[in-house]
C-alpha cells in the first residue's frame, strides 16, 4: 500500500484554516496567532509533512542551486576546486549541480540549456570552450544568450566578447615561483612537458616559461619542450620522447601533476633514477603527495578560489549594474615544496 503524500491543502483542511495560513506558519513571514500556529504545527508533525522545497524556492524566485560545468571531474584540478566550492556552498545553504561535459562542446551546450531550464541562480564554467585561445563565435553566443537570464562565472578562462564574472589563479605568477625555486637550487637547464597549444592554461605557462628563461639569462631548448596533453599517459609519452635526446635538462616542469606522474612512470620503465631530475608539477593535487618522490607543485589556493567564485555568483543579483573590475578577481597561488626538488 502506497504511503500518502500530504500537501499544504491537507494540512489546511485538517486544521480548518486556509492554505495561506499554513504557508505563513511554514515560512514565518507573517504573524499568526499562537493557538493557530500550535494547531498547524501539531498537524504537520502528525502527518510528517515535508514542504516541497523546490516549489517554495521557485515561488520566491530562489532555487539555491548553482550549476557547475566542467570537462572531467576525474581531473584532480577540477575535483579539488569542486570540493572547495561545495564546502562553501553548503555553509551558505546552496547546492551545486555538477555537469561533466566530457570535453565535448555539444555537451556543454546541452548543459547550458538544462541549467537554464532548471532555473539555477548562476552557472560556473571551467575548461572546455572558455579555455580556447581563439573563441568560437557560436559558443560565445550561446553563453551570451544564457547570460540574459542567469549570471555566468568563468574559472581560469575567458571568451572574447563575453563580459562576465571571472576568477582565475595567477598562472604566470605560478610559473615564476617554479622558475625562481629551480634557479635558486642551482638549475640552469630546464625542460617543460605536457599541455596543448591553443589552450589558454598551456599558452600562459609556456609564454611565462620562455620569458623567465630569457630574464634569467638561460637558454630555451625546443627539444626539451614537448606538448603532449594532460593525462598520465601523455606525460609518459612526453618523458619517453625527452629521454631520446643526447643532452638532457636537470629540471623538468610539468603542466600538471598527472603529467609529472607519467614522467616518473617513464623513468621507472626505463630504469632511470627519477632523482636525476628535479620534477615540478602544477595543481598540487592529492597525486603530488602520493608520488615517489613526493612532488613539488603549485597550489591554486583552492579554498580561496572556490569561496570567491561562489560569493561572486550568489551576490551577482545585487550587482547587475556593476560589471567592472570587481567582477574579475585574480588569486595568488603558492608553491608546495616536496622531495622531488630536494
Amino acid at each position: 500500500m502506497e504511503k500518502k503524500t500530504f500537501t499544504i491543502y491537507d494540512i489546511a483542511e485538517a486544521t480548518n484554516v486556509s492554505p495561506a495560513t499554513v504557508s505563513r506558519v511554514l515560512n514565518g513571514n507573517y504573524p499568526v496567532s499562537r493557538k493557530t500556529k500550535e494547531k498547524v504545527l501539531a498537524k504537520i508533525q502528525e502527518y510528517n509533512f515535508q514542504p516541497n522545497s523546490i516549489a517554495r524556492s521557485l515561488s520566491k524566485k530562489e532555487t539555491k542551486m548553482i550549476g557547475l560545468i566542467l570537462p572531467d571531474i576525474t581531473n584532480p584540478f577540477f575535483s579539488s576546486f569542486c570540493m572547495e566550492l561545495e564546502k562553501c556552498a553548503q555553509k551558505k545553504g546552496y547546492t551545486i549541480f555538477l555537469c561533466n561535459s566530457m570535453n565535448d562542446s555539444e555537451m556543454e551546450s546541452v548543459y547550458l540549456k538544462v541549467l537554464s531550464e532548471r532555473q539555477v541562480e548562476g552557472i560556473i564554467m571551467m575548461g572546455g570552450r572558455i579555455n580556447k585561445s581563439v573563441t568560437d563565435t557560436e559558443e560565445a553566443d550561446e553563453v551570451l544568450e544564457v547570460m540574459k537570464k542567469i549570471p555566468v562565472l568563468m574559472v581560469n578562462g575567458a571568451m572574447a566578447g563575453v563580459e562576465c564574472y571571472q576568477v582565475r589563479s595567477d598562472e604566470r605568477l605560478g610559473m615564476k615561483m617554479i622558475m625562481e625555486h629551480l634557479v635558486e637550487i642551482g638549475h640552469k637547464n630546464i625542460g617543460l612537458l605536457g599541455g596543448k597549444q591553443g589552450i589558454t592554461s598551456t599558452d600562459i605557462k609556456v609564454e611565462g616559461f620562455k620569458q623567465l628563461l630569457m630574464e634569467k639569462g638561460l637558454v630555451y631548448h625546443p627539444e626539451w619542450h614537448i606538448y603532449s596533453g594532460f593525462s598520465v599517459g601523455s606525460g609518459q609519452k612526453a618523458m619517453d620522447k625527452l629521454l631520446e635526446n643526447e643532452k638532457l635538462p636537470t629540471a623538468i616542469i610539468c603542466m600538471n601533476d598527472m603529467i609529472a606522474s607519467g614522467a616518473l612512470v617513464a623513468c621507472n620503465h626505463q630504469k632511470i633514477d627519477p632523482k636525476n631530475f628535479a620534477f615540478v608539477g602544477y595543481d598540487d593535487s592529492f597525486v603530488a603527495d602520493i608520488l615517489t618522490p613526493s612532488l613539488t607543485s603549485i597550489n591554486h589556493d583552492y579554498e580561496k578560489l572556490g569561496t570567491v567564485a561562489l560569493d561572486l555568483i550568489i551576490n551577482s543579483k545585487n550587482e547587475q549594474e556593476a560589471l567592472d573590475v570587481m567582477k574579475k578577481v585574480t588569486i595568488a597561488p603558492f608553491l608546495t615544496k616536496r622531495n622531488s626538488t630536494v
